[in-house]
């Protein structure tokens, strides 16, 4: 699978005023809030936790960690400019950015948390990378989107065939500096989340 800007940006840009409305935008917000869930455990004991969202969306995820820690420092990029206008709000800091090159210091951020996004990076391996570089020491990456794992074709899930192995992505994360991940299931069989330390 190869990056295609018209499926992996423009697409979600003409989508972002209805992006959470109708039965694709109840799952979107129904795996937001699993994943809300899962990276607030992540910072439980970390006070006032800087939380990077990459591939935000419309801000569905960071809206839903805000409301469960008030306290937390909540930063969104995406690489559509509609959908950064939908995210941006007084509380969430937005900016339009891909994964490949976050506009952040080394260190700035406690979690990297993605939800849905990483089948749409252009450069996966560059990506991972990135987030390492902006996660302050003995911080997290929670990366959640379509995994296939064992004999399921890679090539059936997620956006254009783009789903990612569990053994591709485990491999690429460990390869960006990161711990071995954890493997938890969040949504159906193929929705999967990847827990990783500095």
């Amino acid at each position: 699978m190869t990056f295609d800007r018209e499926r992996d940006v423009v697409a979600y840009d003409r989508r972002a005023g209805g992006y959470e409305r109708g039965p694709r935008g109840l799952l979107h917000r129904e795996i937001a809030r699993r994943v809300g869930v899962l990276a607030v455990s992540l910072v439980a004991g970390t006070p006032a936790p800087r939380i990077l969202d990459v591939g935000c969306g419309s801000g569905a995820l960071l809206r839903f960690v805000g409301a469960l820690r008030p306290d937390a420092r909540l930063t969104g990029v995406d690489p559509a400019p509609e959908m950064v206008r939908a995210a941006s709000s007084p509380r969430l800091a937005v900016v339009q950015a891909s994964a490949e090159r976050l506009p952040f210091e080394e260190g700035a951020f406690d979690l990297v948390v993605s939800s849905t996004s990483f089948s749409h990076w252009e450069d996966r391996d560059a990506g991972l990378r990135e987030c390492r570089r902006v996660l302050a020491a003995g911080g997290g990456l929670l990366l959640a989107d379509v995994f296939t794992s064992g004999p399921l074709p890679t090539r059936l899930f997620g956006p254009g065939g783009a789903a990612a192995s569990r053994e591709t992505a485990d491999a690429a994360i460990r390869t960006a500096g990161f711990a071995a991940p954890r493997w938890r299931p969040l949504f159906a069989s193929v929705i999967q989340a990847a827990v990783a330390t500095t």
